[in-house]
């Protein structure tokens, strides 16, 4: 549907058709600019769709809503076995959207379009604002193009830099892909390009990288399987060397996947050896290797998981076992979601985690939603290492993509079921 079309479809709607693309809309830019106070937002939201539950829902085309919602079951079961409670109770109330979101998209029946076009543009404002503000705060405050202002944790509004990322990227593939025939359109989507580079380079998050690389990686093969055309393929070496050039073009991330590299070859060669010499190491690359081979560790020995609300307890005694006094005092979780997850729910969480994300990609894909597919792909890649899960806003964002996504299939049914 070009933007021409939706206006039109909006300016001849209902009320509650209109309040449901607001409170669509507000919600996302909430979530971007100040996710803090989010949850009226989210209840007004859901007040919002209930007009649109009567009729047929076709479930069987919302099915990627079920791995979410029993993932969120898997937590509250083991919240049970759980010691500590009260930060069980912050846990699961964290990740209540993996339940509330699928059950308003399995009770949507018709409105979807509507909620689409406040979910899409929302995510477009909202991002658009934040990397605009973020840009001339840092200028305004340093008088140039640098210095602390433009550091990664400094520059971004109001989240860590990898969640600023991963949306920016998602918005800038909504509207990189939107078809409205608009001159306006048109400029704004070279503008907001320009703008989420920038925004990349100052954010400086490797995850992001990564995911830039996977989009470049995966984009080809979309377009080949789209079009049956094999010559797509051929790009993937076009992409490659832009690839390089990019890693080379900037100090700072060439300078991240060097040392990444180095630290990982090292901590192979022996990983026990590697967290013995590496005793309260900052580095972010050791760091991580450091963590994950604990977080590994308590896997291995509680196959089921050591329960909701226990998972920092426990992690924080592994620290303090191996010396690592300076991770325990930081609190430090496994900078990998599968891994937390792991520790948390045992090998069953995993299993689910990761048929979650194959599910939520194999449905993207089959939206026809080029913008979806990239998103579900950078979810994807960014939970390799950061726990993007463990902190409101990367709850709240999967969960909207996991609606967005269904919600976008079900349209699809409902106009098969018509022909």
């Amino acid at each position: 549907m070009t933007k021409s079309v939706e206006i039109d479809t909006l300016k001849n709607s209902t009320w509650q058709e209109k309040l449901l693309v607001i409170a669509s809309a507000m919600m996302v830019v909430v979530l971007i600019l100040k996710d803090q106070i989010i949850p009226p937002f989210i209840l007004l939201f859901v007040l919002s769709t209930i007009l649109f539950w009567k009729g047929n829902k076709l479930l069987r085309s919302k099915k990627v809503v079920f791995p979410l919602m029993f993932l969120f079951i898997l937590y509250a079961i083991m919240f049970c076995f759980a010691g500590n409670k009260a930060q069980g109770i912050f846990l699961l109330t964290t990740k209540l959207s993996f339940l509330i979101f699928p059950i308003i998209a399995l009770g949507l029946s018709s409105g979807v379009k509507f909620a689409s076009f406040g979910l899409k543009w929302g995510f477009i404002l909202g991002s658009g604002f934040s990397m605009l503000f973020a840009f001339f705060r840092a200028v305004i405050t340093e008088g140039g193009f640098s210095g602390e202002a433009f550091h990664a944790n400094v520059y971004g509004v109001n989240m860590h830099p990898s969640y600023l990322a991963l949306i920016f990227i998602f918005a800038c593939a909504l509207l990189v892909t939107d078809k409205s025939t608009s001159k306006v359109i048109k400029y704004g989507k070279w503008a907001f390009l320009a703008l989420t580079v920038v925004s990349m380079f100052y954010l400086r998050s490797l995850g992001a990288f990564v995911c830039v690389a996977a989009i470049f990686g995966t984009l080809p093969i979309w377009k080949m399987l789209k079009t049956r055309n094999w010559k797509w393929l051929l790009t993937l070496p076009v992409y490659c060397i832009i690839f390089f050039v990019g890693l080379k073009s900037s100090p700072r991330i060439t300078n991240d996947v060097t040392a990444s590299v180095h630290s990982t070859a090292v901590w192979a060669e022996s990983p026990s050896e590697f967290i013995a010499n590496n005793v309260n190491n900052i580095e972010s690359n050791t760091v991580r290797l450091v963590v994950w081979t604990v977080a590994a560790d308590m896997i291995v020995r509680n196959p089921f998981g050591v329960g909701t609300g226990d998972e920092n307890d426990l992690l924080i005694r592994e620290y303090y076992k191996h010396g690592y006094t300076g991770y325990a005092e930081r609190r430090l979780n496994p900078h990998q979601q599968f891994l937390q997850t792991g520790i948390s729910i045992g090998w069953l969480g995993i299993f689910t985690l990761i048929a979650l994300f194959v599910f939520l990609v194999i449905e993207a894909y089959k939206t026809e939603n080029l913008a979806l597919f990239i998103g579900a792909i950078c979810i994807s890649v960014s939970c390799l290492f950061e726990s993007m899960l463990e902190r409101q806003v990367g709850v709240i964002f999967l969960s909207i993509l996991v609606f967005y996504i269904a919600i976008t299939r079900f349209q699809q049914a409902k106009i098969e079921a018509q022909k």
